[in-house]
């Protein structure tokens, strides 16, 4: 990929994860019909609560090669690196040049970031809000559980479902979930479900007057993959311009166990440090 191209996308899009990057001022379609029954609410209270249980036995961990694809009217981009995380919200994100040298670094506990600019010498740290704060990324996202986000399963913490809706095509639902004790926001975050193949489809994140903030969908390459594997594309849509972000997963290896400390960036010697607020 040539420079040019890759100082474009990591200035677009590489905050947490390279996803979460633009003020979203889309709005929000009708994607759902009527409440389902009492008895229905809960009968997808219950398969919630079992597929956050089963969760708990996937790795909560993984590494993989991440393709990473920006579209928009005026400018298409796209840049390969290497991905790490672990639940809920701990990720880094590495890009290489040809020869395997890092030029390009990103690291985050969910509440701190650290970056590293190979070709400037450059470490920056700071704080995940306030970097939201001052690039106007809806607060709803940053304090999300990335992990959850960026594999397609539920959050690790318990849900509350304040409203289960028919979606207005097909049999799957929309759960309007209550904001966790860390996430509390005031924009609202529905979970599009598939209660009979117990998949999460989607995720779509409205302000408080029902505008879209961002909407994240989820594809695997095939239906019967295991249930604990993170999915392959995840698509992130109505973005402003008409942008639409995409991340493929490649060679995803979940048989690795990360800890909190494998998600830092050292301060190689000469480098300059930045402190963000």
């Amino acid at each position: 990929m040539a420079p040019d191209n890759t100082a474009t996308v990591l200035s677009h899009f590489f905050l947490p994860a390279a996803l979460f990057c633009l003020l979203l001022s889309a709005c929000a379609t009708h994607r759902w019909a009527e409440p389902v029954t009492e008895e229905e609410h809960s009968e997808i209270a219950e398969i919630i609560a079992t597929m956050q249980a089963t969760d708990t036995t996937c790795p909560e961990s993984f590494d993989s090669e991440a393709l990473i694809f920006w579209k928009s009217p005026l400018d298409n981009a796209a840049v390969t690196g290497y991905l790490q995380l672990l639940s809920p919200s701990f990720i880094k994100f590495i890009v290489s040049n040809p020869l395997g040298q890092p030029i390009y670094a990103f690291a985050s506990n969910g509440d701190t970031f650290q970056s590293l600019y190979t070709r400037q010498q450059l470490h920056i740290r700071g704080s995940v809000q306030s970097l939201a704060v001052r690039k106007e990324i809806p607060q709803v996202l940053v304090k999300s559980e990335w992990f959850a986000l960026l594999t397609g399963h539920l959050p690790s913490q318990p849900l509350t479902i304040l409203q289960v809706q028919r979606d207005v095509s097909n049999k799957t639902v929309w759960l309007l979930l209550s904001p966790i004790e860390t996430n509390k926001t005031l924009e609202k975050t529905w979970l599009h479900l598939d209660p009979e193949k117990r998949k999460v489809l989607g995720y779509l994140f409205l302000d408080r007057e029902g505008k879209t903030l961002a909407e994240i969908l989820y594809e695997n390459s095939e239906d019967s993959v295991d249930y604990c594997t993170p999915n392959e594309k995840t698509t992130i849509t109505n973005l402003p311009w008409g942008t639409e972000i995409i991340v493929e997963l490649k060679d995803i290896q979940t048989d690795i166990k990360f800890s909190k400390t494998d998600f830092t960036l050292p301060v190689p010697n000469g480098y300059r440090k930045q402190l963000q607020p």
